[in-house]
């Protein structure tokens, strides 16, 4: 009896022990497995979060990509101001830059307005809304009032003939020479997107000019440009700078007796009308330019930009080409409607031997006007 009682004993504990192990074994799966439920949602989670964040940079990214393309793709209005008339060489850079630039860009994306005859201001105030980017381009020959350093572009004789002429502005072996004219633009807040020739200048009057005598005394309206107003001086004449704008009325009431200016200036500006004489002295050129401002250019897109100066430098060469032509025949044309002159050789030697000594040194002084005139110089026929 002991005996059974001892082994019933045994067995409820066997029992009791083998309970006790098998929940435990349950309680621990049960945690397992909530813990594995519980890993894999916060994986799937993360998942979920790190594809949303992928989506919304893919969605941004998208959205900058669409700004930029708009950007790049918006149309632009390019306003272009002269002062001269409709028929001047001035007008032709700028109907030529037009042209190139909506072919390389296309009308969809680029117009260019020409306002003509001053109608926006004059030279000085266009060449003031360049550099403050009221405006977008220019075309003058006014570069002295921008840095005074280039006023040695304008000495008297310096320039031997319209070759010499298209070598410097225009020409491979005057690269150099344009680069550094375009330095001194750029720092002012102007690009300078070509130069061309206006052609050399000659002297018309209400008064009949023959000798560098006829000069003595003589009232001549000039350009602001220190270097001819002080050459001249120099030759015995006095000067006065007046804007083209009002050129043409000084001549007709005698507020100025002469002008002087290339022949396709002498024309389309009408100044034989009030002017009966002309004496050919080819004394001096002011080369012309396209400007661009700076201020409006940096904010073009890349592509825009390239096309401007592609656009310009076509502009340049173009204008160049026609003046050169238009001045060969223009003379012939103005014969038959003024007295025409020729300043005898002898005086236009004495002429470039005063401004030679009287003039060049005061412009000479500094670093780069001196290189500038020597470089121009050496490419002299």
């Amino acid at each position: 009896m002991k005996k059974s009682m001892k082994r019933l004993a045994w067995m409820l504990a066997a029992i009791l022990v083998i309970g006790t192990t098998l929940s435990g074994c349950s309680s621990s799966s049960s945690t397992e497995t909530t813990a594995a439920e519980t890993e894999a949602e916060t994986e799937a989670a993360e998942t979920t979060a790190g594809s949303e964040e992928t989506d919304a940079a893919e969605s941004e990214d998208t959205a900058s990509e669409a700004a930029d393309s708009s950007d790049s793709t918006e149309k632009i209005t390019i306003r272009i101001g002269h002062n001269a008339t409709e028929d001047n060489i001035y007008q032709v850079v700028c109907e030529a830059f037009r042209d190139k630039l909506v072919e390389l860009l296309g009308e969809d994306r680029v117009s260019v307005e020409i306002y003509a005859n001053g109608t926006l201001g004059s030279q000085t105030e266009m060449i003031e809304m360049i550099q403050m980017g009221t405006l977008d381009a220019v075309a003058f020959g006014r570069h002295s009032q921008i840095d005074s350093r280039l006023d040695v572009l304008n000495l008297p004789f310096l320039f031997t003939s319209d070759e010499h002429q298209t070598a410097v502005l225009r020409g491979d072996e005057g690269a150099e020479i344009r680069e550094t004219i375009g330095e001194c633009f750029e720092a002012e807040g102007i690009y300078m997107l070509g130069m061309f020739e206006a052609g050399f200048r000659q002297i018309t009057s209400t008064k009949e000019i023959s000798s560098l005598e006829d000069l003595q005394g003589l009232v001549i309206r000039t350009p602001n440009t220190d270097v001819l107003m002080d050459s001249f001086e120099a030759w015995g004449a006095s000067p006065t700078p007046l804007d083209l704008n009002d050129l043409y009325t000084a001549l007709q009431t005698g507020v100025c007796d002469a002008q002087e200016n290339p022949y396709q200036l002498i024309y389309t500006n009408g100044y034989y009308e009030v002017c009966d004489y002309m004496c050919v002295t080819n004394h001096s050129t002011i080369c012309d330019e396209l400007q661009f401002s700076k201020v409006v250019m940096d904010t073009y897109p890349e592509d825009v930009q390239e096309a401007i100066w592609e656009a310009g430098a076509y502009a340049c060469n173009v204008a160049g080409e026609e003046n050169v032509k238009r001045n060969s025949e223009l003379l012939e044309t103005l014969e038959g409607l003024m007295t025409v002159t020729y300043m005898p050789e002898e005086d236009l030697a004495e002429m470039k031997s005063i401004a030679e000594e009287q003039v060049y040194p005061s412009y000479t002084e500094d670093e780069l006007s001196a290189q500038l005139v020597e470089a121009i110089q050496a490419l002299a026929d």
